[in-house]
């Protein structure tokens, strides 16, 4: 089965910008490619087929990629996960467990579209046995009604629909604190790269 992770060039200043005010526009560039290599290894590690659908240039990780499409977030992922079975996967949900992964892939065999919510009203990951276009119309993206429209479009369609259990991503200062917080707690070798980059950051702005 294959994962498709949808990542942009770590351009510093274009990537998680609410970050920067306690980062720096350099560091929080930093905790973008460090979280995207996270949730490609995890994905990895889940028996996956990964890919990366990119929004920019490429050549700061380890895995076959796309270009992304001109577009929407929906046009977007359409255009990415045409071949089936395939997870849509976000780059900055780095603790994202190994177990979860697994059992998204696992729920593709008995259902024909998965949603992951995040605690931010979106989805950590949307997956499907194959693509349903008619899923990501009418969906206000980058919301947090994003879950919510997507469960109803699922239900309208009348496809076999599988809810994951929650999980969360890091893009503001909050879910950061969240972050620092939760990595005391997980074992040490659990989003290597992203606690490798928060260690070394400074507590003063990386510019």
């Amino acid at each position: 089965m294959r994962a498709v992770v949808f990542t942009k060039e770590p351009v510093p200043g274009r990537v998680k910008t609410r970050l920067a005010p306690e980062l720096g526009p350099q560091g929080a560039a930093m905790l973008h490619i460090a979280m995207t290599r996270d949730v490609l290894d995890t994905a990895r590690l889940a028996g996956l087929e990964v890919h990366v659908a990119l929004d920019g240039a490429g050549g700061w990780f380890d895995a076959p990629h796309t270009t992304q499409v001109d577009g929407d977030l929906g046009e977007r992922m359409l255009a990415a996960m045409q071949d089936g079975p395939v997870l849509a996967l976000g780059s900055d949900a780095p603790t994202v467990p190994l177990d979860l992964l697994r059992l998204a892939g696992e729920a593709l065999h008995e259902h024909e579209v998965v949603l992951g919510p995040a605690f931010d009203g979106g989805v950590w990951t949307i997956g499907w046995r194959k693509p349903q276009p008619g899923l990501f119309q009418g969906v206000a993206w980058s919301t947090p009604a994003v879950f919510g429209d997507l469960s109803q479009r699922a239900q309208q369609l009348g496809l076999s629909l599988c809810w994951l259990p929650f999980w969360y991503d890091i893009d503001t200062p909050s879910s950061l604190s969240f972050l620092r917080q939760h990595l005391r707690t997980l074992p040490p070798d659990t989003a290597h790269w992203t606690r490798q980059c928060l260690s070394s950051l400074t507590a003063s702005p990386t510019t």
